[in-house]
């Protein structure tokens, strides 16, 4: 994956890859790479959740939930963890 398909990835993970795991799999990522999609991922769930609390979008009940989930999961494999979250500002983690 060159610099200019890692970007392309960056502004929409979701349509990069199929699946969290799809990015722990890429061998053509580095660590951080790895991270930082994940990160990205995080926050258009968290944006795609509250969206749906407020009832703008089509999305059914527990699909982003569920791969939230997953994409936390996949951070805390990459030992991409925060010893002591801080509570979350806003619904979308800010």
């Amino acid at each position: 994956m060159g610099v200019s398909r890692f970007d392309d990835a960056l502004s929409d993970v979701s349509k990069a890859f199929d699946d969290p795991g799809a990015i722990l799999r890429a061998g053509d990522l580095n660590a951080e790479q790895k991270i930082q999609l994940l990160r990205q991922w995080e926050i258009d769930l968290r944006l795609l959740l509250v969206a749906s609390e407020e009832n703008m979008t089509g999305t059914g009940e527990g699909v982003p939930a569920e791969r939230l989930r997953q994409v936390q999961q996949a951070l805390n494999s990459l030992g991409a963890v925060e010893d002591e979250p801080s509570p979350a500002a806003t619904k979308s983690g800010g």
